[in-house]
């Protein structure tokens, strides 16, 4: 059956005024159209719903029996709508995000304040996780939108390129033996001036794009340990275990651990961040304002290139 709730509505108001006049009136339509819908539903039904005369309509038992049955279908179907609508302006007031953790702690307090300023109405439910687990959360559906440095390709998300960071070398204070920056900015190492100190390193993909440099120098193939996560590379370098590199975005928790920091130069390097949102999906409204935040926080803080 293929019964429509304009059907079922127009045959609630003809059981109710028993006058195709009165009720083609009232529904905004032809005698003609209403009378063509009432045999359409009869049909349907395989049975009649009215008894027509020259100067009046009435139900049949049938008709009778199915009244009260559309009228409780129609009020089904509308707290069905009404019940949406309040889901669906929840989800307009809500964004949720995955972000790593080093990520989350360095930047994303700051950048859901920003955030909060110009959408006071919103509530931002941040998600700290691995660039693994943000790439899932995403192409699952679970959260809105994810950022992280350089992501593994996947073909059911788009990748957004939104700045650029900068490469920096930490390490225990002294360690370095860096002189103070010029313009008042962070102080530089070459790659060639990097202490003969063990290289904390990073079980991430993005490994391979520092190991391209060290190689340049001759410390590319040196033992060295290997961490899963960016703040244990932090700890470690802060209590001299080693020196550790870490894209700018970090720059925050280094200076809140009191790590020595100098970008690396000579060459100098830089690591993408990006925006990470679902294939074939809309992206929804509030993202792009919260990109905006987070690129202008990026930039006070001296995260982005």
């Amino acid at each position: 059956m293929n019964i429509s709730t304009r059907q079922m509505k127009a045959f609630l108001c003809l059981a109710r005024l028993q006058s195709f006049t009165r009720a083609a009136e009232q529904l905004h339509i032809t005698q003609a159209g209403l009378s063509a819908m009432m045999r359409d539903l009869e049909t349907q039904f395989d049975c009649r719903l009215f008894d027509r005369t020259t100067r009046a309509v009435s139900l049949t038992p049938a008709g009778l029996q199915l009244v009260p049955r559309v009228e409780r279908m129609l009020a089904e179907f509308g707290d069905a709508c009404l019940a949406l609508g309040k889901i669906s302006a929840h989800a307009k007031r809500v964004l949720t995000v995955a972000v790593a953790p080093v990520v989350a702690s360095s930047l994303f307090a700051e950048v859901c304040e920003h955030f909060g300023r110009k959408e006071p109405e919103v509530t931002v439910r941040l998600r700290d996780v691995n660039k693994e687990r943000i790439l899932a959360m995403v192409e699952s559906g679970e959260v809105d939108v994810g950022f992280c440095a350089q992501p593994n390709p996947a073909a059911a998300t788009e990748r957004l390129p939104l700045f650029k960071c900068h490469l920096l070398c930490i390490a225990k204070p002294g360690v370095l033996k860096l002189a103070p920056s010029r313009d008042g900015g962070l102080p530089t190492v070459t790659w060639a001036q990097l202490p003969a100190l063990p290289i904390l390193a990073s079980a991430d993909p993005s490994q391979g794009l520092i190991d391209a440099y060290l190689d340049r120098i001759g410390r590319a193939h040196e033992e060295r340990p290997a961490y899963e996560s960016m703040p244990t590379i932090i700890a470690m370098a802060a209590s001299g275990f080693g020196i550790g590199f870490v894209p700018s975005f970090a720059l925050p928790t280094c200076l809140r651990l009191g790590v020595e920091v100098a970008r690396l130069q000579r060459p100098s390097v830089a690591v993408d961040f990006y925006r990470i949102t679902k294939k074939g999906r809309e992206v929804p409204r509030l993202v792009d304002p919260f990109v905006a935040s987070l690129v202008e926080v990026a930039h006070q803080v001296g995260v982005a290139r």
